[in-house]
């Protein structure tokens, strides 16, 4: 064999097994991370929200153009979902580690916003208590450009679905705005806001207002009774659980249907500050003619 044909032999060989001397160098070690060189830190997900309680009519609807079904428990919400509630329902709604959101009867609300470290949702109508828990909450209300919210403390929103928006601040401070203004509400104090005017604090009153006029005869034949009655303007009137319309005064009545034997009347009033008083009375109905007395003059 030729020196020219034995260099060739020795190169084929050292492309077939490789070549010990030309390997790709090793991989740096990695240096540990320090003060000037800080870890990696994945960034935070949206505000977990979850309805975790839910008594008597509690409905839930994915987004908005979905349909109103039962609500099962636990269940996740996300954007434009809502829940709502009937007469003599509520739910909770849990929002990140420890925010609660109680939902009150007659209420709907829709989640509006999630983000890493903010919750926002919106009050169509009904009342809320909210303790955001560190979490920020944002309650906007329909029909309103009124915006409520904290980071810490409790407050609670009510909002008559005719474009009144009442905020009372329980604990901690609450930030209101609307197109008009904004103004920050210390624990104990309240604001109304009317479409898109300016809040306009107002004193929160010791007690919620509710006087009824009971019929004076509690033994009655008749076939209904007629309720008057008086309570804060703005507030939401139920007689026996029917929803009854109040004026700018304040004033409601009603017409109650009375069954035969013992009726139950209630009436319940929740005023523009989230808070509920209840009168009830009973009515009883005696439709049967009085016995005749028989006169036997002239019989021995």
């Amino acid at each position: 064999m030729s020196r020219r044909s034995a260099y060739a032999a020795r190169a084929a060989l050292l492309l077939l097994t490789g070549c010990g001397w030309c390997a790709p160098p090793a991989p740096k070690p990695v240096a540990p991370a320090s003060a000037s060189t800080p870890a990696y830190v994945p960034m935070a997900g949206p505000v977990a929200v979850e309805l975790s309680v839910a008594q008597g009519d509690v409905q839930v609807r994915r987004s908005s153009g979905g349909a109103w079904g039962p609500a099962e428990l636990p269940l996740s919400l996300g954007f434009d979902d809502s829940v709502r509630t009937g007469m003599g329902g509520a739910a909770t709604l849990k929002v990140g580690h420890d925010g609660t959101i109680e939902v009150r009867e007659r209420t709907e609300v829709s989640v509006r916003q999630l983000l890493a470290n903010r919750a926002r949702f919106r009050l169509e109508r009904g009342r809320i208590g909210a303790t955001p828990g560190g979490t920020a909450v944002a309650i906007e209300s329909s029909g309103s450009s009124a915006v409520a919210e904290a980071t810490t403390g409790s407050f609670a929103v009510f909002n008559d679905g005719r474009g009144l928006v009442a905020v009372v601040a329980d604990t901690g401070e609450v930030k209101l705005t609307a197109s008009g203004g904004d103004a920050v509400l210390a624990a104990g104090q309240g604001a109304r806001v009317v479409g898109n005017s300016a809040p306009l604090p107002e004193a929160v009153p010791r007690s919620v207002l509710l006087k009824v006029v009971w019929p004076e005869e509690k033994v009655t034949r008749a076939i209904n009774v007629t309720l008057r009655g008086e309570a804060d303007p703005g507030a939401v009137v139920a007689v026996n659980g029917v929803k009854t319309d109040v004026d700018a005064d304040g004033h409601f009545e009603a017409d109650v249907p009375l069954a035969p034997g013992t009726n139950h009347v209630s009436v319940t009033s929740t005023d523009r500050f989230g808070r509920t008083a209840a009168k009830e009375e009973t009515v009883r109905v005696e439709r049967r003619a009085p016995p005749l007395k028989a006169e036997h003059e002239g019989w021995q």
